[in-house]
């Protein structure tokens, strides 16, 4: 004889662990290449490169001589010993003491390093939101796949339910459970497709392709935790790089306190009788008289440059402490995903493959299934949510930037 309830058990058995198979729209595509597709196409990073190489450029103005002044010059006081007033044609040319050309370059060489810097960060930054949004989408998958067994299950048990009410097998109340359990699942499952929806969307704005992708199947596996490297961080080299600005820049306003230079070649002549051409060379300096104003910027870079030493010191500080907080929470996350592999999964396991013996046997009621199966489910949901945490505590880690 027929136990009445041996299709349910026979889905039970079947998929217990068994991953729905979802079908999508567009390429497939994993961590790498997407990786790729981000760093290739992803606008503002182009923005951040392109302010580097404007920065680069701007180097060479480091040498910024003053125009060439061509002038022609008439004074009727100007008389030659013919008696006829001179026409000048000369060249004059101003410009900053020699060396502060070479404090301007590494000014601006600091800037253009500070800019490149910063393009790391940003980089840095999109690195760890792709992948972030990479390793949800894949938790997503998984998570849905659990909704989908246990949707499947409770529509199985709502149509059973249905039939033996009808049949006066069952109590109404049994009815009511099956029913609001398939509809819980139901909404539960449309929300984990809306939020996947939601993070295809946020991948195709990191990746910024007009081409659709979607992420490879997969198993959610606990990510790797990289060593710091703090002399190498980007954010932590940006900084650095800021306090030999801060320090060029106090340099630079120093040596400005230096006269400037002035020159002149000019030659006049007349066209009288017997005129001769008059050569003539200027040279001379400016020198300051008021260091009120120079002295104030000079004062203002030493602040400055005492800013940029605290800033530096507190970013390492604040990033290390960062770690340090994120390490303690990795831990929080991985207690519970050492007892999953440990003893969760195998207890979820038997919870399940028990409570489906005792329930062919008649020696459990449908509740009491019910509530065997929700823990033993249960058991791997909060498995892979915190999972799911770990892996988005290790990229913040890994990529760590903004402490």
């Amino acid at each position: 004889m027929n136990h009445p309830n041996r299709p349910l058990l026979l889905l039970i058995c079947l998929v217990l662990l068994l991953p729905a198979v979802v079908f999508g729209q567009g390429k497939s595509i994993d961590l790498k290449e997407a990786m790729e597709l981000a760093l290739k196409n992803n606008r503002k990073l182009k923005a951040t490169a392109e302010k580097v190489a404007a920065s680069k450029a701007m180097a060479a103005a480091g040498f910024n001589i003053d125009k060439t002044q061509i002038y022609y010059r008439h004074d009727q006081n100007d008389i030659a010993e013919n008696g006829f007033s001179n026409k000048v044609f000369g060249i004059s040319q101003n410009m900053l003491f020699p060396t502060i050309y070479g404090k301007q370059k590494s000014v601006f060489k600091d800037m253009g390093v500070m800019e490149y810097q910063q393009y790391l960060v940003n980089q840095n930054q999109l690195k760890k939101e792709l992948s972030q949004t990479y390793y949800t989408i894949v938790y997503l998958n998984e998570l849905a796949n659990n909704y989908f067994f246990l949707d499947s299950l409770y529509q199985q048990f709502s149509k059973a339910a249905d039939r033996k009410f009808e049949v006066g097998e069952t109590n109404y109340l049994e009815k009511l459970t099956a029913k609001s359990k398939k509809r819980e699942l139901e909404v539960l499952l449309s929300q984990t497709r809306e939020r996947k929806n939601q993070a295809y969307s946020k991948l195709a704005q990191l990746i910024q392709s007009s081409q659709d992708y979607r992420i490879t199947e997969q198993k959610l596996t606990p990510l790797s935790l990289v060593a710091s490297d703090w002399p190498h961080h980007p954010g932590v080299a940006y900084f650095e790089q800021a306090v030999g600005f801060r320090k060029n820049s106090l340099s630079l306003e120093k040596s400005k306190l230096l006269p400037d230079l002035h020159a002149e070649v000019y030659r006049g002549t007349n066209s009288g009788l017997n005129a001769q051409v008059y050569p003539g060379v200027m040279v001379g300096i400016s020198v300051p008289l008021w260091f009120g104003a120079q002295k104030a910027k000079i004062s203002a870079s030493k602040y400055e440059l005492s800013q940029a030493k605290f800033e530096l010191d507190n970013y390492t500080y604040q990033l290390e402490k960062k770690r340090e907080q994120l390490e303690i929470e990795l831990k929080i996350y991985q207690e519970s995903i050492s007892f999953y592999n440990q003893e969760g999964k195998r207890l979820g396991q038997q919870m399940l493959e028990q409570g489906n013996q005792s329930f062919q046997n008649g020696e459990i009621d449908f509740f009491q299934f019910v509530v065997l199966l929700e823990n033993s489910r249960s058991i791997t949901l909060d498995y892979l949510n915190n999972l799911q945490q770990y892996n988005m505590t290790v990229l913040e880690i890994n990529y760590l930037t903004n402490p």
